[in-house]
């Protein structure tokens, strides 16, 4: 069964008389449960591809399916009440409040759904425990290193069960020790059942990926399995 399914999606920007395709014509789609790496330099259109994923923008033409309903032409509040329910975003600058902590942090999409405080901390408390986090709970991200900052910014993509996560460079700022952490904590997350799409320009990061969506210039070259380590 298809979770997401993007047909002829093209994406262009008006740039005074001229017309700059970002994306041209683009179809994919992504089973539920699959690992996928979305890979392409500077430019490629990889970061577009990523915005419409995530319902952080609108296609110009093409249509987008994301978990059965159509997401092509969403207002902006619509766009938002689908990101925090269908989508789980980690983000390469981990994007924690520094005065929160780590629990606080984990349970800030649950707030936004209305979710009673006790679900929250439940909630929460279940995601950062899968991330091997329950014993930080109470720390606050400056208390925390680069490697449990993401752990926690994973714990809070989990936190409301969304269909997707979508990882944006997620070791782009860690250590070669933590973003093994972060990519051995991917692998058993998608082994426990999630659908993860990961955006890299890395190409080694990519092979971490159970299949491998190569972007340039608007266009996938190339889809491709990935053989598992």
């Amino acid at each position: 069964m298809s979770l997401l399914e993007m047909k002829n999606i093209s994406k262009v920007y008006q740039m005074g008389k001229e017309e700059l395709y970002a994306l041209k014509d683009v179809s994919l789609e992504v089973a539920e449960g699959e690992f996928v790496a979305i890979i392409g330099p500077s430019g490629s259109g990889k970061s577009t591809l990523m915005n419409l994923i995530g319902c952080l923008d609108v296609p110009t033409a093409g249509s987008y399916k994301l978990d059965g309903k159509d997401v092509s032409d969403l207002s902006g509040d619509q766009q938002a009440a689908i990101r925090n329910e269908k989508i789980g975003f980690i983000f390469q600058g981990f994007n924690l409040l520094p005065k929160l902590t780590a629990l606080e942090n984990v349970e800030l999409p649950l707030l936004y759904r209305n979710i009673p405080a006790d679900q929250r901390r439940r909630h929460a408390l279940e995601a950062l425990e899968k991330v091997g986090l329950a014993d930080r709970s109470g720390h606050k991200p400056a208390e925390l290193s680069g490697g449990q900052q993401q752990r926690v910014a994973i714990a809070r993509a989990l936190a409301g069960s969304p269909p997707i996560l979508l990882a944006d460079e997620p070791i782009g700022n860690l250590d070669s020790k933590s973003g093994r952490e972060v990519t051995d904590l991917m692998h058993r997350l998608h082994q426990q059942g999630h659908t993860i799409i990961l955006i890299t320009h890395n190409q080694d990061q990519a092979n971490e990926a159970q299949r491998k969506i190569a972007i340039y210039d608007g266009n996938i070259l190339s889809d491709e399995k990935v053989i598992q380590r």
